[in-house]
């Protein structure tokens, strides 16, 4: 697990072997793991805690306490055990720190130069290089290169990578880090680091849209696209997706601009150093953007994330593009080419559809994507007035939906299930999905419900799991699980949460 969504393509499911149906049901804490895995809390946790925990199952060679590490306390711990990852909450100190993977107690600790909400979007590990990739906020927001072994920082070759008007330009704007923060996942691919920005909480100040490509191989090679219009920032927490060659972003709520000069309220597609070739295959915009912008506002595109969906080979089109919006819909688009050739009109998905209420802020997600027995599905998370479930679900206010996607049919996805949740409010919790064979085998649904941990059939949303004992008390609403080793592990403000089939 070594960037959001378990691969590129922010799919976001995991193969599993020991999480089947027959053994789900008795999902309990690790408690001993859950007593050890803790860290500072201090400082502020507005909005904060959306980065994702993360996992890398070779850890250091040495045995015990690497040397040079600080703040080691899994003096017992195996030669090569992997280690989970945790990012503290704005004013935290240290605000990374490196836990065993069996006893949860701390390998080391790190604290890196922050401001602004500190680190906010999840990092990314490259196992190759053994480095660990963290963004900070402030002024200037820096990008920071850290020993996965040690936790100390490279401060040599170009790193740490300064970002700002002087270092990071795009068609003659620099980058106005003052106002500008990192809020979704970075991914890496080929060799390039991608950090998506938008501004601060809360929408003020001169931002726009970024994409910055950071070169790890040669950190001196920085280099950035920007959005033509202000205030069309990249929310998300999922942050980007990819095909394997471009990155996708999806950016959000701006003051009215012609659309000419616009980038609000789009799907775009940048490859190599952040370049955006304009045209129908690397732009999409939706048909209601006017009125997201103006009069409802506020209801920026870019508060979800996308998914990727590769397709088997032959298959046109190649892949396929998930994006949900915050203003209740989801869209289906080619991912070759996603306007359908419309563009620069709006328009062109392959299916757009109405799952949650279309007057609020009613979905802030990133979905997850798996193969069930009864095909491929997309699901994701909504959290006021959820539309288009099948008769007879039980209501509620949040729920998690499920759609089956049918390439080549029409329409090209319809809502098979949905299953209730609670506790998120109106962001409420992103989905994930295991089988126990990579495939389709044993698909279940994993979310966040308040304090515990809920695991539904992947094929009907009918519950299998919600786990009692003790609570996972403070899971910020954006912070996604993931799965490693048949366990389900979360990060909340000050620790973090696993829980496995008859606990550990």
């Amino acid at each position: 697990m070594l960037q959001r969504g378990n691969d590129i393509f922010r799919r976001a499911t995991f193969a599993e072997p020991g999480l089947s149906l027959g053994a789900v049901p008795t999902m309990k804490p690790d408690t001993t793991f859950d007593g050890n895995a803790t860290f500072p809390m201090n400082g502020n946790t507005q909005n904060q805690g959306t980065a994702s925990v993360l996992y890398l199952d070779q850890g250091p060679a040495q045995a015990g306490c690497p040397a040079g590490a600080t703040g080691c306390k899994a003096t017992a711990r195996g030669a090569n055990a992997g280690l989970f990852f945790a990012f503290p909450a704005l004013g935290a100190n240290p605000n990374v720190v490196a836990f065993d993977e069996t006893t949860g107690l701390t390998v080391w600790t790190a604290h890196v130069m922050t401001g602004g909400d500190g680190i906010r979007g999840t990092p990314v590990i490259d196992a190759s290089s053994r480095r660990l990739f963290v963004v900070t906020g402030g002024n200037p927001h820096l990008v920071h290169a850290l020993s996965v072994d040690t936790g100390a920082e490279v401060t040599t070759g170009g790193w740490p990578v300064t970002l700002s008007k002087t270092t990071v330009s795009f068609n003659g704007t620099g980058f106005n880090s003052v106002d500008q923060n990192q809020h979704g996942a970075s991914l890496l691919l080929n060799g390039i680091l991608y950090s998506p920005f938008g501004g601060q909480y809360g929408d003020g100040g001169t931002y726009l849209g970024w994409i910055v490509a950071v070169d790890i191989a040669d950190p001196t090679k920085v280099a950035g696209w920007a959005t033509q219009s202000p205030r069309s920032g990249i929310w998300g927490s999922g942050g980007l997706a990819s095909d394997g060659t471009g990155v996708f972003a999806v950016t959000g709520d701006t003051t009215m601009q012609p659309r000419s000069a616009s980038d609000s309220q789009e799907v775009v597609r940048v490859t190599g150093m952040a370049q955006l070739t304009r045209s129908a295959a690397n732009v999409f915009v939706p048909p209601e953007w006017q009125s997201w912008d103006q009069p409802m506002g506020d209801m920026d595109f870019g508060a979800s994330t996308p998914s990727y969906v590769p397709l088997p080979g032959g298959s046109s089109p190649a892949g396929l593009l998930v994006a949900p919006a915050k203003a209740g819909r989801l869209f289906v688009l080619d991912a070759t080419n996603l306007s359908g050739g419309k563009y620069p009109a709006a328009g062109g998905s392959l299916g757009e559809f109405v799952v949650a209420d279309t007057s609020r802020e009613s979905v802030y997600t990133a979905p997850t994507i798996y193969t069930s027995a009864s095909g491929l599905h997309a699901t994701i998370n909504v959290g006021v007035g959820p539309a288009g479930c099948p008769s007879g679900t039980k209501s509620s206010s949040e729920m998690v939906i499920s759609m089956l996607l049918a390439p080549g049919q029409t329409p090209i996805a319809k809502e098979v299930w949905c299953a209730p949740n609670s506790g998120g409010g109106h962001m409420n919790y992103p989905p994930i999905s295991t089988t126990t064979d990579g495939m389709s085998a044993d698909a279940l649904v994993w979310f966040m419900s308040g304090s515990q941990l809920t695991a539904v059939d992947g094929d009907t949303g009918k519950q299998v799991v919600t786990t009692s004992g003790a609570p996972c008390n403070g899971v910020p609403s954006m912070s996604f699980p993931i799965a490693v080793k048949n366990r389900i592990v979360v990060s909340a403000l000050g620790h973090l949460c696993s829980w496995s089939p008859n606990g550990q």
